[in-house]
């Protein structure tokens, strides 16, 4: 069985474009929960620490198909609390280059997980000038107020995951403490 998905086409080249890719159907973008598995291996895929990703997702603390209405007339969506502000107005495209439907990044809860490590991905790699784990909290905010606060729940949970994928992933997983 195929189903029509729009994949990032970053996670084989350095650039992506608009596109639509027909796969074939994959347990990892079914419309499910997201899991500690799937989350690391979204991580992967995007090439950001395990620890970090997994964090993220404890402290945004959204649940599968879940659409939250922000004060500022945004909403977030499914597990990581991916942001409508992250779609382009005026063309509807996901970070103005892919077409995703909000559904899906609320429903398929793998999907949100790689979405969310590939947001992390451009945050990090943001030329800002700000140390990594302010361009990790940009994440959530690039308002200074609201990113120092975040960043003080972030790390210690940082940590924690840290922890767990070392004495439960065999050590298998890079993680950072940076």
């Amino acid at each position: 069985m195929k189903i029509k998905l729009f994949l990032f086409i970053a996670t084989l080249s350095p650039s992506f474009c608009n596109a639509s890719v027909s796969v074939p159907f994959d347990d990892f973008y079914g419309v499910r929960p997201a899991t500690i598995s799937c989350v690391v291996k979204a991580s992967q895929k995007q090439g950001v620490p395990a620890n970090v990703l997994l964090a993220l997702s404890s402290l945004e603390r959204g649940k599968n198909g879940q659409f939250v209405k922000n004060t500022n007339g945004s909403i977030d969506l499914g597990h990581f609390q991916i942001n409508t502000t992250n779609w382009d107005k005026k063309t509807g495209l996901f970070a103005g280059r892919l077409s995703i439907s909000h559904e899906d990044v609320a429903l398929r809860g793998c999907y949100n997980a790689e979405l969310a490590a590939w947001l992390l991905r451009q945050r990090i790699n943001e030329d800002t000038g700000q140390d990594y784990w302010t361009r990790v909290a940009n994440y959530h905010s690039k308002t200074k107020q609201y990113n120092d606060i975040y960043k003080k729940k972030l790390i210690p949970l940082v940590v924690q995951w840290g922890k767990w994928l070392q004495r439960n992933r065999n050590n298998e997983l890079a993680v950072t403490y940076k």
